[in-house]
């Protein structure tokens, strides 16, 4: 399975993941054949790209979950660029039914999660963005087992956090390659603007408005660089700080590749004065990172498969090394000195390349 840009599509190739309408009628199948027909079709959706087999690669399993998580993803974008773009054009904010549904879903797993990236195109992306970092939001504060209505706030929040780039000139959002000053200026300027929208709205909830507020500040500050008005953060504006640079990594980027989950936690915990440890424990702790099967690299060059997580260590598991059918348990103080993992190899649908 692969990911290729829509004008590099070519009439025999077979559709890897399903495409639903915004009201959630399936449109495509796996396994559907492209032709003339379906290509022009796709072309309308504004993909940037999209998930394609290989020739002789057979249809991969997906779970019911999988296929629930995928299609409430395209269903709740919908809804959500529907809301935004009436209120960036002046209209009423609506907000909080959108959350609660998020909450309803992702606010109480029982169990960890595999957190599936869904396609985004160049027209999608900043509401599939803002939906992704609600439902992580929803995700970690669930697990801390918060108020229903501070989560309501939190998860509100997050999904109009940035409203800015529904501002920004897209061809510069959308352009390949490193952006210039003057077009990083832009950016920026309209992402103050988005705060602005809220911040400055009383008809939303000051529940909701005191993370965009906080997040406003810590823009301005970035853009100024200046630190003079240094803020305690609340425990909202960590999550969403958290739930934004996760997804900000890890989604298939126009000009990049995306980090895996693995890679984008080592990046936390490499920042700990930036990103609050037990948020980040709490995401581990709710999304598959390292599950039982997966395949890994080492750093000593070997590759090998999850044989069994750790109860105290949640990124030091038990690995099956192929090569010399070694088992190495990362757990173990001396083994961890001198052996970790580098990363997860994944397929480009974000999903593992080895399961149990």
């Amino acid at each position: 399975m692969k990911y290729i840009r829509v004008d590099e599509i070519k009439f025999g190739m077979r559709i890897a993941k399903p495409i639903y309408s915004d009201t959630g009628i399936l449109l495509y199948g796996r396994d559907t054949n492209i032709n003339e027909s379906v290509l022009a079709n796709i072309k309308k959706l504004n993909f940037y790209g999209m998930y394609i087999l290989e020739p002789t690669e057979p249809l991969p399993p997906i779970s019911p979950e999988e296929e629930k998580f995928e299609k409430f993803q395209t269903l709740t974008t919908y809804q959500l660029k529907k809301e935004l773009d009436s209120f960036v054009a002046g209209g009423s904010l609506e907000i909080e039914p959108i959350a609660a549904n998020i909450i309803r879903n992702f606010g109480s797993l029982s169990k960890k999660i595999t957190y599936i990236q869904t396609m985004r195109s160049n027209e999608d992306f900043p509401y599939k963005h803002m939906l992704s970092v609600a439902m992580l939001c929803s995700i970690i504060c669930g697990k801390l087992n918060m108020e229903p209505k501070e989560q309501v706030c939190i998860v509100s929040a997050a999904l109009i956090h940035d409203l800015g780039k529904l501002i920004a000139p897209q061809e510069i959002l959308n352009k390949q390659g490193k952006l210039t000053e003057a077009e990083l200026k832009k950016v920026k300027e309209a992402e103050l603007k988005g705060y602005d929208l809220v911040k400055d709205n009383y008809s939303i909830s000051a529940g909701i408005r005191r993370f965009i507020i906080q997040q406003r500040a810590e823009r301005s500050s970035e853009m100024t660089e200046q630190n003079e008005s240094e803020q305690k953060l609340l425990l909202g504006t960590k999550i969403i700080k958290i739930a934004d640079m996760f997804d900000t990594l890890t989604a298939m980027r126009v000009y990049k590749e995306p980090m895996s989950e693995f890679s984008a936690i080592k990046f936390f915990n490499e920042r700990e004065d930036q990103y609050d440890e037990k948020l980040v424990v709490a995401l581990i702790e709710s999304i598959n990172i390292l599950p039982v099967g997966a395949c890994v690299e080492l750093t000593n060059g070997e590759k090998g498969l999850v044989l069994a997580e750790s109860e105290y260590f949640l990124l030091r598991p038990k690995i099956l090394v192929f090569g010399s059918n070694t088992i190495y348990d990362l757990g173990q103080r001396k083994t961890y000195e001198k052996i970790q993992i580098r990363d997860i190899l994944k397929t480009m649908d974000n999903r593992f390349v080895m399961n149990n």
